[in-house]
């Protein structure tokens, strides 16, 4: 009994599986009317026409996901500084907890600074 318990699940796992890696084809084929025209799809990355606007799309998506994450990272170590209570460990904690949101912070910044510098370069050579 577990045995063919275990095949059914298997079997409803694959199909499942194949079903969704399938799915996109479905709708590709439903949007050209039956497959009776080129189906054509449009890039995600919105219009990038060189290696030079995929560099920045991508460091302007690292950016703004990491800001926010950064400034959570400095709000947890002041958030230890207060709960330390002059606890000796805590407050240890709570410093390297801070150090480490700030270099987080400097390296993302960073590499904003460093990408918008090399594309003024680039830009200059042209």
């Amino acid at each position: 009994m577990k045995n063919t318990a275990r095949r059914i699940l298997t079997y409803i796992k694959w199909n499942l599986v194949s079903a969704l890696l399938l799915a996109p084809l479905h709708f590709i084929y439903a949007q050209t009317g039956g497959g009776s025209a080129k189906a054509t799809l449009q890039s995600p990355l919105g219009g990038v026409a060189n290696l030079n606007d995929l560099i920045e799309k991508i460091l302007k998506v690292v950016v703004d996901i990491g800001t926010p994450i950064a400034v959570l990272f400095i709000i947890y170590a002041g958030f230890l500084f207060v709960t330390a209570q002059g606890n000796e460990t805590k407050v240890t904690k709570a410093k390297n907890a801070f150090t480490w949101a700030i270099i987080g912070t400097a390296v993302l910044l960073g590499a904003w600074v460093l990408a918008v510098a090399i594309e003024g370069t680039i830009g200059n050579l042209k």
